[in-house]
């Protein structure tokens, strides 16, 4: 019923390409419109007819909605009639134009990237600063230096500890939560944590997830970061950053032992859905400009850290920091992650919604045959069980794939009769 109403592909109607922007194809429309205006082709009996159809290729074309859905459309039957295409490939485009989803993907991808090394290069260039800085205070705290009666007026030259803090806090990151915010947001979390899977921390080269360090060297990186005894009641929920400097002044003037280690350095690791699916690694810059593997967990998902041990930070009198890698999950052209189950949607005509039928999606690990129940509508979803994230253990997430109704491209008389005496109560 609906093949006879399908129109041509709006582009070559047109004659335009699909990257046309909606000034290339409003020109296109109003050529084409007035080369085959029936007035200009009396002789000729299917004026009408291209006319008609120039006229609905525009209306379609000019609609940013409706153009990303026919461009959606086109991409996923491309995708579907590739048999040679594998999970993570996508189908093989060459020679033709990339789709306005893969362009909006690769555009996604390369916002990531530059972002990420933006980031790394602001890391090595505020670290530099920091050694430099702390090398000059060092050397001036072991000079003698002569007491002189304008030795206040000076102060005004010198950085404060607001302005010392404010440089540490921004190279070590935001302040830690007390003791007393935690204790005030675990019973809000309780319920939640225990049905919704938690990015972990795992610490690089550990037998398991599990892993935590000794007891002694948690008391140790308490002891060297703990705030000052002499602070104020309220100085609890101080900033790792006012610690580190509170604890340098003190050391520069032989008030505590040199810590064990200097603070983390936070790094996000991008990697793909098929990164994941394929045990891929991925590589960091870590602050001494080094390239770093991070090693995945089984149960990787986004959110997930790992700690690299003596890669991060060099003070001065301090042990090297360690890494802290958080791995994010780069957007995909088909698939959204969802903890470790994944989505993607798949179109029907409005008989197969009513009726019901058997269609095939595209899965990480290759097309499988879902049935779509009857009377389905655009929130039905279809689960497709262990076709997800490895969450450990051998297991895998699901594969949800949610259903969308679409109309077809021309009206049909007999559907727009049968709605009408659905809705008014006739009978043809």
């Amino acid at each position: 019923m609906a093949g006879e109403n399908r129109m041509r592909d709006p582009y070559t109607v047109l004659g335009v390409s699909r990257a046309a922007d909606q000034i290339e194809i409003k020109a296109a429309w109003r050529a084409m419109a007035k080369k085959l205006h029936p007035d200009q082709n009396r002789n000729d009996p299917q004026a009408q007819s291209r006319f008609t159809e120039v006229g609905r290729a525009y209306d379609l074309l000019k609609d940013p909605d409706k153009r990303r859905r026919y461009d959606e459309m086109l991409s996923r039957a491309a995708f579907g009639g590739n048999s040679g295409s594998g999970a993570g490939g996508g189908p093989s485009r060459a020679g033709k134009e990339p789709t306005f989803m893969e362009r909006r993907a690769e555009k996604a991808r390369a916002e990531a990237e530059a972002r990420a090394r933006a980031e790394a290069e602001a890391r090595m260039r505020e670290e530099a600063e920091a050694r430099a800085r702390m090398k000059s205070q060092a050397e001036a705290q072991a000079k003698p230096v002569a007491a002189e009666p304008d030795a206040a007026d000076d102060d005004d030259d010198m950085p404060t500890a607001e302005q010392h803090e404010q440089f540490f806090e921004k190279l070590f990151g935001s302040r830690r939560q007390s003791p007393r915010d935690e204790a005030q947001a675990e019973p809000a979390a309780g319920d939640a944590r225990a049905e919704t899977p938690r990015p972990e921390t795992v610490r690089a080269g550990s037998s398991s997830a599990g892993d935590k360090p000794a007891p002694e060297e948690k008391a140790t990186e308490a002891a060297a970061y703990a705030p000052d005894p002499d602070e104020a009641p309220g100085s609890a929920t101080a900033s790792p950053a006012r610690n580190l400097f509170s604890y340098l002044v003190r050391r520069l003037t032989r008030q505590a032992a040199a810590p064990e280690k200097a603070p983390d350095c936070n790094i996000d690791a991008l990697v793909t859905i098929e990164d994941l699916l394929n045990r891929v690694t991925p590589s960091i810059t870590a602050p001494d400009g080094k390239l770093v593997t991070v090693p995945l967990p089984e149960d990787a998902m986004d959110g997930t850290t790992v700690r690299l041990d003596g890669y991060g930070h060099k003070l001065p009198g301090m042990k090297r920091g360690d890494v802290v890698a958080t791995l994010r999950i780069k957007p995909h052209k088909w698939y959204r992650h969802d903890y470790y189950d994944l989505r993607t949607f798949h179109d029907i005509d409005i008989e197969n919604a009513v009726l019901g039928c058997e269609t095939t999606v595209e899965t990480p690990d290759g097309p499988v045959r879902i049935r779509v129940p009857e009377w389905s509508g655009s929130n039905r979803v279809v689960k497709v069980e262990g076709r997800g994230l490895p969450r450990g253990g051998g297991r895998r997430g699901n594969l949800i794939v949610e259903i969308r109704v679409m109309l077809w491209d021309h009206p049909d008389q007999k559907v727009i009769d049968l709605m009408r005496s659905l809705r008014e109560g006739l009978f043809l």
